[in-house]
């Protein structure tokens, strides 16, 4: 929003919210019957109607001054009432501070509006959920759109800092509501030169693993341009990578196409450049999702560490291994690098290749995994195995990048346990995400939770991560239950073992 913010007085401020008609709570200190100090709210100021403005009169679109709003500073200058009429605003509905978990507002919001969300609410360790940074009035609301938070700690969780999304922020002119108050490019002699894409937009598409994705900049801008610019960012994988998991073409064109390998959110920023050297900028949200449930692995070190990743079949729980001291010869009830590839590279005993893991899922179309780093093998074969390994971080086109397993369309109650191994003698920092369709639900593993494991010769570390049961709905729509595991007999740590087969 054009224009500089500058100080009132308190009783202006006052004033302002009274004609705002905001929906605010005050707490003061009170008892209840047994003389305990409680917490008590004041009824809603929303009662009282002012009359109408006069149109050129400005209307301070801050967040109201008693409450607890302080982190949010998104509206920077006036708002002039006949460019956003009063009834069509949309209250914070912040709350003085209060803890959220006490008060059983665990509702994915920040209630008090402190910069946390959920702070004090109960967790499960591992846990992923998504959650709105930002005044709970505006969640939805134009261009603001969730981001996700996990469940930190060992024994007892605490949800995490809300990371990713998009909050309210100072409103600019450009065809959508930044401050996500209800009123679109409330400033004064505004022409935006483009449109930018909000949630839900038309224009843009959920995306797939393994598919390109193509986005055309006339879509958003139609005028003259003397240079474009994107930037695409990745999910949590990206960050601990040492190369990008996607591929980005087009990158200083009106064009660009990116290349997912990994599901989640990606957010996209383009930069115009106008002949009068003004830019025009816009920032989204692309959410890629893969069907059912998929398992993804990375870390840091796996330029130069070979972790592997396996899933085990519904209803097993036999050991991992057939012998302790062959790390060549993991069980054929397990999907990994040996019967779950494009290629199946395991040798049985006998000298035979490992037989492809079927676990009794129908195959998925080509589209599903023809654009991954093996496409031309999974071609060749013809279908999307169902349960598939779509790359292994050891082969050359998949250095650096994370290893993942799909299921495309599990059963109602099917149970997996996950595992990482690590057999190369250094340490490495594995992170595992679980996605059910297309949601992450769960991350476990990075630090300082989980600080690393080293292996050695044989079968070296492994990490039982989780188990994850599937539900699916009439219409196919997957969901999971996600339980991290600890040792034998203990509520806390991490189950990893060395030399030790067992599941």
């Amino acid at each position: 929003m054009s224009g500089a913010r500058f100080p009132r007085p308190w009783i202006a401020s006052l004033l302002a919210l009274w004609a705002y008609g905001c929906t605010v709570e005050a707490v003061r200190p009170g008892r209840d019957a047994s003389g305990t100090e409680i917490d008590a709210f004041v009824a809603p100021l929303d009662s009282h109607v002012e009359p109408s403005p006069d149109a050129s009169e400005p209307v301070d679109a801050g967040p109201p001054p008693f409450a607890d709003g302080s982190m949010y500073e998104f509206d920077a200058g006036e708002l002039l009432a006949d460019q956003c009429h009063r009834p069509a605003l949309i209250p914070t509905r912040c709350r003085v501070p209060l803890n959220e978990g006490a008060t059983a507002l665990c509702n994915q919001l920040d209630d008090d509006c402190d910069g946390r969300v959920d702070e004090g609410c109960p967790c499960t360790p591992g846990m992923v959920q998504s959650c709105f940074r930002g005044p709970p009035g505006r969640v939805h609301v134009g261009a603001c759109a969730d981001g996700m938070q996990q469940c930190e700690g060992d024994e007892f969780g605490a949800w995490g800092d809300c990371i990713g999304g998009i909050e309210p922020a100072s409103e600019i002119c450009d065809g959508l509501d930044n401050d996500c108050n209800g009123c679109t490019d409330e400033i004064a002699g505004c022409i935006p030169p483009g449109v930018c894409p909000g949630p839900m937009d038309p224009r843009v598409h959920e995306g797939q693993p393994f598919v390109d994705y193509t986005i055309v900049g006339s879509d958003f801008y139609s005028g003259a341009a003397t240079s474009w610019a994107w930037q695409i960012t990745g999910g949590p994988c990206d960050v601990i990578l040492p190369r990008r998991s996607f591929d980005v073409t087009g990158e200083s064109t009106d064009t660009v196409v990116f290349h997912p390998t990994l599901s989640g959110d990606y957010h996209v920023r383009m930069t115009i450049t106008q002949p009068n050297g003004v830019p025009f900028t816009c920032t989204w949200i692309i959410h890629v999702a893969g069907p059912g449930l998929r398992v993804e692995m990375c870390y840091p070190e796996s330029l130069i560490d070979d972790l592997d990743l396996f899933v085990s079949r519904p209803g097993y729980s036999g050991d991992w291994y057939v012998d302790m001291m062959d790390a060549y010869a993991p069980s054929a009830s397990v999907c990994g690098w040996h019967d779950c590839e494009a290629e199946i590279r395991g040798v049985l005993r006998t000298g035979g290749p490992y037989p492809r893991a079927d676990w009794g899922y129908a195959h998925s179309p080509l589209a599903a995994c023809e654009g991954g780093p093996r496409g031309p093998s999974w071609t060749t074969l013809g279908y999307c195995a169902n349960p598939r390994l779509d790359i292994d971080n050891n082969l050359s086109e998949g250095s650096g990048l994370p290893e993942n397993i799909n299921i495309d369309a599990p059963n109602e109650g099917d149970r997996f346990r996950v595992m990482v191994q690590n057999f190369s003698g250094r340490r490495a920092r594995p992170v595992v995400n679980v996605y059910c369709g297309g949601r992450r639900v769960a991350t476990h593993g990075p630090p300082p939770n989980f600080a690393g494991f080293t292996g050695t010769v044989g079968i070296g570390a492994m990490w039982r991560v989780l188990d994850v049961t599937t539900h699916v709905d009439a219409s196919g729509a997957t969901t999971c239950d996600v339980v991290g595991l600890h040792p034998p007999g203990s509520t806390v740590g991490f189950d990893v073992t060395e030399q030790l087969a067992r599941f």
